[in-house]
């Protein structure tokens, strides 16, 4: 029996709000749409923690954000990187027998500057050139960055230092060099091949004008955006961000835009593997890292435990998988052992995630299912202030249980002396989370008990110091 081959499409700060198929925000998406009508649509996919490298270290190795040793951004002044003996999903897959390729957005590497103010491969701020070897863990093909946002002259590096350079919008540039390595196939081997665009991320203004012309009519601004407080919206949550009515329209318009331009190159893709006969012989992952909040809730960007920042799409299609829903929840962790178990390869015993190909095959929700998230300091400020006064940064921050309705939430914050907070949202009767249940309501509710007992059994299990900041 033939391997199928692996497509795994992912965007970066994609909310799933913002897929067509989920009928919430207006986007345009006709592509995706149909990619999602013949295949499995997972209805409640979270990220584990909605910042961008640390979901993508446990996307990656299977492991809990606190366990990868990424808890916050691959960074300046930061060593934080992917560790040399982590198993990864590329590694699993060259491991049996796979061709295995990445495009885009790598982020799981140290700045080359943080060693280098001149690296011989121009890399500069947060940016990298990972050299062939043990930083690739197992990716072969390699056609990428670290981390940089200039989407309208991105650049990549392959196996030497030289930068190659593009005047293409990144995902069209991408998807160009992603049909050519697939068109390059022999068939000999099957090839798994990752695409890592990094839209609808920030700058949010930078899609080609075509798509922007979807837009321009929009006056959408989601339900729990509150136009009385826009002077206090906050970037990512920290910065200050003062916004009118019309900026947050601009946002939401120039955010669509980019996700529809998003549809036409995953078209391509698709068009792509179906021109070339291998649509049956692959199966084909189209998800994100985590969302953005686009205003809502004050907020812009992620690293928070709304819907909007957690929630993300993940239809699952192609390799013979016929159409139809999967409401089991599950988290960035579970993702590498679901694939693997999809492509017929032995789960490594060292990841914690776990498959849910049975509930995807079978178009079925495991009752009861969860997922756990956890968020730590993500801004230099904090962690510098942490570290000065002698104090784990990992024992900050917040963590959180979803399950298929509720969302239970504690938080201790980013200062020194600790505020802890109980959220408990009903995301059935509240879709937009603007009524829970806070402090003391929440965590002696029926429900904030029985996620509470949960939620603590998993901090002692994976040993977190954030319950040292619980202790009275």
């Amino acid at each position: 029996m033939n391997k199928k081959n692996l497509l795994f499409v992912f965007a970066d700060q994609w909310r799933r709000s913002s897929l067509g198929i989920y009928r919430d925000d207006p986007v345009i998406t006709p592509n995706m749409d149909e990619f999602a009508q013949s295949g499995v649509i997972c209805t409640d996919a979270v990220s584990s923690c909605p910042l961008c490298s640390p979901a993508r270290a446990s996307l990656m190795t299977g492991l809990y954000p606190l366990h990868t040793g990424v808890f916050t951004n691959c960074k300046n002044a930061s060593d934080i990187r992917l560790r040399d003996d982590d198993l990864c999903i590329g590694q699993a897959l060259s491991d049996n027998g796979y061709d295995t390729g990445y495009i885009g957005k790598w982020h799981l590497d140290e700045p080359e500057q943080n060693h280098d103010p001149s690296p011989t491969s121009g890399a500069s701020a947060w940016d990298a050139y990972t050299p062939p070897g043990i930083r690739r863990h197992g990716f072969g093909f390699w056609h990428a960055y670290n981390a940089c946002d200039k989407h309208l002259s991105p650049h990549y590096w392959e196996n030497s230092p030289e930068m190659i350079t593009s005047d293409k919008w990144s995902p069209i540039h991408e998807t160009d060099v992603a049909i050519e390595y697939i068109e390059g196939r022999d068939g000999k081997r099957p090839f798994a091949l990752f695409v890592s665009w990094n839209p609808p991320h920030s700058p949010y203004d930078t899609a080609p004008e075509e798509y922007k012309k979807l837009y321009r009519d929009s006056s959408y601004i989601r339900g729990n955006v509150d136009m009385s407080r826009l002077q206090e919206t906050m970037h990512h949550t920290f910065e200050p961000f003062p916004l009118t009515e019309n900026g947050i329209i601009k946002l939401g318009q120039d955010y669509f835009a980019a996700i529809s331009g998003l549809d036409d190159q995953f078209g391509r893709l698709i068009d792509c593997l179906k021109k070339k006969g291998i649509y049956d012989d692959t199966i084909v992952v189209l998800t994100a890292d985590h969302g953005d909040m686009l205003g809502s809730h004050t907020l812009i960007g992620k690293h928070v435990w709304y819907e909007e920042s957690i929630g993300i799409p993940f239809v699952i299609g192609g390799g013979g998988l016929e159409h139809g829903y999967c409401g089991t929840v599950f988290g960035s962790q579970d993702v590498p052992s679901t694939i693997l178990s999809l492509l017929d390869i032995e789960i490594p015993s060292c990841w914690e995630g776990h498959s849910i190909s049975d509930d995807i095959l079978n178009h079925r929700t495991t009752d009861g299912s969860c997922s756990f998230i956890a968020a730590c300091p993500g801004r230099d400020i904090f962690i510098e202030d942490f570290r000065k006064h002698g104090l784990d940064i990992m024992s900050y921050g917040w963590r959180a249980v979803r399950d298929q309705r509720y969302t239970y939430v504690i938080s201790v914050g980013y200062r020194i002396v600790p505020e802890v907070e109980f959220f408990l949202y009903d995301n059935v009767s509240d879709p937009l989370q603007l009524a829970p249940l806070v402090g003391e309501a929440a965590e002696n509710s029926p429900e904030g008990k029985r996620l509470g007992a949960m939620l603590m059994d998993w901090l002692y299990a994976q040993n977190d110091s954030f319950v040292n900041n619980l202790r009275s």
